[in-house]
């Protein structure tokens, strides 16, 4: 709650000083490549460059945003914010519950993010080691080239009559009717349709439904799935054929995952350290 009201003030206080209070002359520029540049003053203590990336890494993109836009107001929020907390401080609130265990669970949780994204970065990968993984992990980067035919249902009625037609287009590609040309005369998806059914590449890692890559991934090339009943329609689904890359597209993005991958497993390791003993409650 509290978050979103420093937010909306931040917002308020620019409009109220765009509208009110011509450019600040002179603006303030910018610049990481200058750390100890003093950008400004704030209550009479001077404000780097450096100052400003630090404050910036911990907000969200909408908030940098906000403050490349208009960092006056952000430093005015900045001190703003210190003055409210020096004097919750004096009051001895950051000793008071609850908001003495906030303040410690907030100081868990960042220092242990700090922990995960300094093991993940030392965490050194060799060319060997990598391209093992690659040899593993190489058809979860598989594409599928795919054509499809889709029949659509708004409604129950709807619905039975694109499962029997369905059914039905499925029996006739069985018995070796050509699907381009069941594409064309009956398939209700206007962009596949113009392509004659052509759709993808989908990799395994698409925002798609599980069932979805199950039956995609499930077929040989060549041949059609059943009819995939999704919650807009039905689909019948050919695989064309897998186009996996080659090490050297990857492996950036590989380095990435792998470094995740082994970054969540130690922490489940260190998760499952954690001992847990249930106390019977005295009776």
């Amino acid at each position: 709650m509290f978050r979103r009201i420093v937010f909306q003030v931040f917002l308020f206080s620019g409009l109220v000083l765009a509208q009110r209070l011509p450019d600040p002359d002179p603006k303030i520029v910018i610049n990481p490549d200058k750390p100890n540049e003093v950008i400004a003053t704030v209550d009479g203590k001077p404000f780097t460059q450096r100052d400003l990336q630090m404050l910036l890494v911990t907000m969200t993109k909408a908030q940098q945003d906000a403050v490349r836009n208009d960092p006056v107001t952000a430093l005015q929020t900045q001190g703003w914010l210190k003055k409210l907390a020096g004097l919750a401080e004096k009051e001895g609130l950051d000793k008071e519950d609850p908001f003495r265990q906030r303040i410690e669970m907030n100081r868990l949780t960042i220092l242990s993010e700090a922990l995960v994204q300094r093991h993940e970065q030392n965490d050194s990968l060799s060319p060997e080691m990598l391209k093992g993984y690659y040899e593993r992990m190489k058809g979860q980067f598989s594409a599928a080239k795919l054509k499809m035919i889709y029949l659509s249902f708004t409604d129950a009625k709807g619905e039975l009559e694109a499962k029997k037609k369905a059914e039905d287009l499925y029996a006739q590609l069985k018995a070796g009717a050509d699907f381009v040309a069941l594409v064309r005369e009956h398939s209700q998806g206007q962009t596949t349709r113009d392509k004659d059914g052509d759709y993808g590449p989908v990799k395994r890692s698409d925002n798609i439904p599980e069932s979805v890559k199950q039956t995609i991934f499930g077929l040989r090339p060549g041949e059609i799935s059943q009819p995939l009943r999704l919650p807009n329609g039905y689909y019948l689904l050919k695989l064309i054929g897998l186009e996996e890359p080659t090490y050297e597209q990857v492996k950036d993005q590989l380095a990435v995952e792998v470094k995740q991958m082994r970054s969540r497993e130690w922490m489940q390791k260190m998760r499952g350290d954690v001992e847990v003993k249930v106390v019977a409650p005295g009776k």
